[in-house]
Parts: structure tokens; sequence; C-alpha cells
């Protein structure tokens, strides 16, 4: 069965990839890379090259974790809020 007109303009843009394989791509692209930050992150424990309390830990701890909430809003309900992130 052959598709309608407006079926082929929605399954595929013209212009190239469709919203689904451009969401895959940088999804691809931007969690391994924010993965790997967070490696980085917990590379600061290492106590012989590195000195921190623990309300420091918790601090990092607590921004990550906010900025996890964040982004699983914006997924769910399209929230969008921004923070920033000093050590106090």
């Amino acid at each position: 069965m052959a598709k309608s007109k407006n079926e082929s303009k929605t399954a595929e843009k013209p212009e190239g990839k469709t919203k689904k394989e451009k969401f895959i791509e940088l999804a691809e692209v931007r969690v391994p890379k924010a993965l790997k930050q967070i490696a980085m992150i917990g590379s600061l424990s290492d106590k012989t090259k590195f000195e921190y309390t623990e309300k420091e830990v918790k601090q990092i701890h607590d921004a990550l974790q906010s900025a996890l909430d964040r982004m699983k809003a914006r997924f769910e309900n399209g929230e969008d809020t921004k923070e920033g992130f000093k050590l106090v």
C-alpha cells in the first residue's frame, strides 16, 4: 500500500534527517561527553592530589543531582530552569 503525500512528508524531511534521527545522533554524541565529564569530576576524589571537605563533595553531588532532575523534568513536561554552580 502506497503512502499518501502527507505521510511521506512527515516521515522524512526533504532537507535530510528526521527529527528522530537528529535526536539519536545528538544524544549519542552528548551523553558520552557528559558521562566522561562526570567521571572526571569523580577523579577529584583522589586525596593524594586534592583536598576537599564533605560539605564541598555534597555541594557537587547536589548540583549534579539538581541538573539531572531539571533534565528529567524537561523531558516530562518541558520545564526549563537554569542554575549555576559555585563552591561556597
